[in-house]
């Protein structure tokens, strides 16, 4: 429920006023490191959550119209009332001495459309409501997985499901060997590596598919060469397909927190091997994973290959 605070929040007032139930959860995911890229925004803060089991998921705290709000991606996240990443992302907050200010609901400009739907969604019974996700899962494999993931009935990828997407990537590395090729079929083969990739990162993330990901992003290094000189008169920049499979790389590792030592060596590698951008954003978008011990041997990993 909407927990009404004073706008200077403290530890023992947001726990006492969330419940026992919610303050253990909250506390607990804490305790786990769960919590990443926390920002202040207007009225709160906003963050990632690494969840294992339903992966990335974004969280806002904030207090609105003097009641401490919360929206979250998850399953529990209905608009305006907090669940136990809410609770998390609010005591990481105080921790680190974010200061809250109320703001009106107004202020907080959420999406119309968005609500606008919400509030038809809400009207529906449940029987309704149910038959649409089901009939929308059945026709949409991504929608399908995402659902799955948010109930935790997605298992991780299995050798099945690697193996298919190796053989994707195996298909795009083979392009330029072909005897007739274009740079249209340079980018359909990047596109349908994002497009198995994406839907593989729905699946609670391993060790095998980060590399599987880093596998793809190498072999794009070497295919958006062929696009580099061409794609002012095209239709495609490469670093629409290459931003995208850095992003799921990076959500893979927010979630499943591989070692940072191993990490920082094959970054290293995927960076100074690429003939052109990997667009891994090593320095910003990998500090929280990686931490200082990762970040200083990429660092230097980095700079003895550069002699």
């Amino acid at each position: 429920m909407d927990v009404r605070v004073a706008v200077r929040l403290d530890v023992e007032t947001l726990l006492a006023s969330v419940g026992q139930d919610l303050s253990e959860l909250g506390r607990d995911y804490l305790t786990r490191g769960r919590v990443r890229k926390l920002a202040g925004e207007a009225g709160g803060v906003n963050a990632v959550f690494a969840d294992p089991d339903r992966g990335v998921l974004g969280v806002w705290v904030g207090v609105v119209d003097g009641v401490l709000t919360g929206e979250c991606d998850c399953v529990d996240g209905v608009p305006g009332h907090l669940c136990g990443h809410a609770v998390a992302v609010a005591l990481a907050a105080l921790e680190k001495k974010f200061a809250f200010s109320s703001i009106s609901s107004q202020a907080r400009g959420v999406d119309p459309a968005e609500q606008r739907f919400a509030e038809i969604a809400a009207g529906l019974t449940p029987r309704a409501l149910i038959g649409l996700v089901a009939r929308q899962a059945v026709t949409n494999p991504h929608f399908a997985a995402s659902l799955l993931a948010c109930a935790g009935r997605l298992p991780p990828p299995g050798p099945i499901e690697i193996g298919a997407a190796r053989r994707v990537i195996a298909a795009a590395a083979d392009v330029p060997n072909g005897r007739r090729w274009e740079l249209h079929d340079i980018v359909k083969a990047g596109r349908t590596m994002v497009t198995e990739l994406e839907l593989l990162a729905v699946r609670p993330p391993t060790d095998e598919l980060l590399v599987v990901v880093e596998e793809a992003i190498a072999v794009w290094a070497t295919l958006s060469g062929h696009l580099r000189d061409a794609w002012e008169s095209y239709e495609t920049e490469p670093e629409e397909i290459g931003s995208a499979l850095a992003e799921t790389h990076l959500r893979l590792c927010e979630t499943h927190d591989p070692e940072p030592l191993e990490l920082a060596a094959r970054l290293a590698k995927l960076v100074a091997e690429a003939d052109v951008e990997t667009f891994l954003d090593v320095h910003e978008g990998y500090a929280d994973v990686l931490g200082e011990q990762g970040m200083a041997e990429f660092e230097a990993l980095m700079a003895r290959r550069s002699r």
